[in-house]
């Protein structure tokens, strides 16, 4: 029988089409439970990496209702570190950051060694996750005990922008005309 990380995975191994890489990233607090990068090579195409946090669901948090929250990352790179951010910020601030779309987290350092990015803006993923729920439930179970976790997705930003959002808002932001796909990029703001 499966559980429910089984499940997470064969979930995304058929949206993405693809086989997941999995690496363990330590938590704030060991006693949080694990945080995993679930992370895709080559999706949704050749030259990109995609991943995807387990672990955040795990946690609850008042503005999510019954269902948890993972996060997800795409961008332009050949860099699989890049897969593995969202899952560090994870492993930091769960538990203390609810994790809404809109919402900008910082680092002080960058996130790849590459890139001076060192923020994520959060908004709908990039890898198409149908309703945006998915739903891990383990045998029948009635709809109220579904088991249904929403994906949001991380997007890397640099400090100036993040910045920006703080001081003009997320929508003034991300209605500027930059490729949030690019690591590589040159600030907008």
């Amino acid at each position: 029988m499966l559980d429910r990380f089984d499940r997470y995975c064969e979930l995304l191994d058929s949206l993405t089409g693809a086989t997941a890489v999995i690496s363990d990233v330590e938590p704030r607090v060991a006693g949080d439970g694990p945080v995993r990068s679930v992370s895709y090579i080559g999706v949704p195409e050749p030259g990109y990496v995609t991943g995807f946090t387990y672990g955040l669901s795990l946690s609850s948090h008042p503005d999510w209702g019954t269902r948890g929250r993972e996060l997800s990352i795409t961008v332009h790179s050949d860099d699989v570190e890049w897969s593995r951010v969202p899952a560090r910020v994870v492993a930091a601030l769960r538990g203390i950051c609810p994790f809404d779309s809109g919402q900008v987290l910082g680092y002080m350092e960058p996130y790849v060694g590459s890139s001076a990015m060192n923020s994520i803006v959060l908004a709908g993923p990039a890898v198409d996750c149908g309703s945006g729920l998915l739903d891990l439930s383990l045998g029948d179970v009635d709809t109220k005990g579904r088991d249904l976790v929403e994906i949001v997705g991380a997007y890397p930003i640099y400090s100036s922008e993040r910045d920006f959002v703080y001081s003009r808002g997320f929508d003034a932001f991300w209605s500027l005309g930059w490729d949030r796909f690019d690591p590589a990029r040159t600030p907008v703001a």
